[in-house]
């Protein structure tokens, strides 16, 4: 008996696991990029968002606000105008008020001796030996991301100098303006181009899934003259698919929790913070799921396509 039928079933089988590694190192690679991608994109805009919340505003208040007294002497009434203290008690209390406004993302009070030690400091003086001290408790506040733009800025300082006792509120206008100009732009850009990739790589999944599913087109064509069901043609594709998908996917994930925790070692949680797992884990699981929904629905329309065409159309 001649032992070349068998010598070509097992170049047959080898062929095809070969062809199932290749795919699923396919679907592996191209869902790592798809991880890292998403790693790029969501961190960086977390990144951004964190700068643009570092804008502080400083709340600086009189030392003394003018307080109308009037005197009674004798039949007549004098007015006269005094000096009354802003008390820190003042200030404590209108840092708690606007605290609940929705423009703060965090809002604290420096007291006047922390605010008077950092500017002996800068002025490497100690003022307060010499002159009565003029300094004064104030707020430091940060804003949430949507409202760091020069129009808001300009409209929540009127709005916080509505106060009779505020003197001031100060920002940094170069941090105000870098936000202003590159910040949207920026987490546009990497969100473009994190698109641009994304789609280039489920096009590369797909195109795999479906030349391992043309090769096949003559043995869904047999089945189906043979009396089989499309349903019964379709499941060992869409399994094959969903088996793929698995076993990339899990590769995909490993291969991005690896990257995840580098980001987190080299930046020192700067950049990637994993003290928060949720998100991380929100990443990986989107990861996971995505390589085996993606694959198994793309399994399920190209095996429709070859049931459905026309036979004609099978040596095109």
């Amino acid at each position: 008996m001649s032992k070349h039928p068998e010598a070509l079933d097992k170049i047959t089988k080898a062929r095809l696991k070969f062809s199932a590694f290749g795919s699923i190192c396919s679907i592996a690679l191209t869902m790592f990029f798809v991880g890292t991608l998403a790693v790029l994109a969501v961190y960086s805009t977390r990144y951004l968002n964190h700068i643009s919340q570092n804008l502080e505003l400083e709340v600086l208040f009189f030392d003394a606000t003018p307080q109308q007294v009037t005197a009674h002497i004798g039949d007549s009434s004098v007015v006269n105008t005094v000096n009354q203290p802003v008390q820190e008690a003042d200030i404590v209390n209108y840092e708690l008020r606007l605290k609940n406004e929705p423009f703060v993302a965090t809002s604290r009070v420096s007291s006047r001796a922390e605010n008077t030690t950092t500017t002996k400091q800068l002025l490497r003086n100690d003022f307060d030996k010499y002159i009565d001290n003029p300094i004064n408790a104030s707020i430091i506040l940060t804003l949430k991301p949507e409202y760091t733009h020069a129009d808001s800025l300009l409209k929540i300082k009127q709005f916080i100098q509505q106060n009779e006792q505020v003197r001031e509120v100060v920002y940094s206008d170069v941090a105000a303006q870098f936000i202003q100009q590159n910040l949207r732009k920026t987490q546009w850009i990497i969100l473009g181009i994190c698109g641009v990739f994304l789609f280039i790589s489920l096009l590369l999944i797909s195109n795999s899934l479906r030349l391992n599913i043309y090769s096949k087109r003559f043995n869904i064509r047999s089945l189906l003259l043979i009396g089989a069901t499309r349903a019964f043609v379709r499941r060992p594709f869409v399994l094959k698919g969903l088996t793929q998908g698995i076993i990339g996917g899990f590769l995909a994930t490993v291969g991005v929790g690896v990257i995840l925790y580098g980001g987190y070692v080299f930046t020192k949680g700067t950049f990637i913070d994993l003290s928060e797992p949720i998100l991380p884990a929100a990443i990986l699981a989107g990861v996971f799921l995505f390589s085996i929904l993606f694959t198994t629905l793309t399994a399920f329309v190209y095996t429709n396509k070859y049931i459905k065409v026309n036979p004609d159309r099978l040596y095109l």
